[in-house]
């Protein structure tokens, strides 16, 4: 029975401590980094906490006073901290409950682009390289004039944060 529960204690410990160490201690890290962070509660994980070739990016509680922008930095922030890792998907979530996901390689091209890419240019075209759960795009590319193609991507933007987590806060889940 003793060997049973160390190795219960063992089973469980492993994941938790590889989580920790390999992508939720550089996650917070980077999100230290600017104080403007604290008002978004965003952790890190493995998918499962133990599939290592997909990062789960999980919003848990943002404050009142949080933009979109600030979730934008700090998911363009966590991008940078693994840009020189790979993973196969990276899944954005609300409370455990995965909303999108997009492929690895755009996580790690956003980390590699942070220091010099325009964050609008990064922001507005986001949504076009989101998937829902099935692998299917979440979100239109647009074409034509650049007035009605940036105003169009700009909607997504915003309806991507709202499906992600504004809609589950606004009906009071938190």
């Amino acid at each position: 029975m003793k060997k049973v529960l160390i190795g219960a204690i063992i089973v469980i410990a492993v994941p938790v401590v590889a989580n920790g160490l390999f992508v939720t201690w550089p996650a917070l890290r980077a999100k230290a980094d600017d104080p403007r962070n604290s008002s978004v509660s965003l952790y890190v994980h493995y998918q499962w906490g133990v599939n290592p070739s997909t990062l789960v990016l999980d919003v848990w509680n943002i404050a009142p006073t949080a933009s979109m922008a600030d979730v934008d930095r700090i998911l363009l922030d966590t991008a940078e901290a693994f840009k020189d890792r790979s993973f196969s998907k990276v899944q954005l979530a609300f409370r455990s409950q995965a909303r999108f996901q997009f492929e690895g390689s755009y996580f790690r091209r956003l980390g590699e682009e942070r220091a010099w890419q325009n964050p609008v240019y990064t922001i507005r075209t986001m949504a076009e390289h989101m998937e829902d759960q099935a692998g299917r795009p979440a979100f239109d590319t647009w074409t034509g004039g650049l007035l009605g193609v940036v105003s169009r991507q700009m909607q997504d933007h915003s309806e991507m944060h709202r499906r992600w987590y504004i809609n589950d806060l606004v009906r009071g889940m938190y």
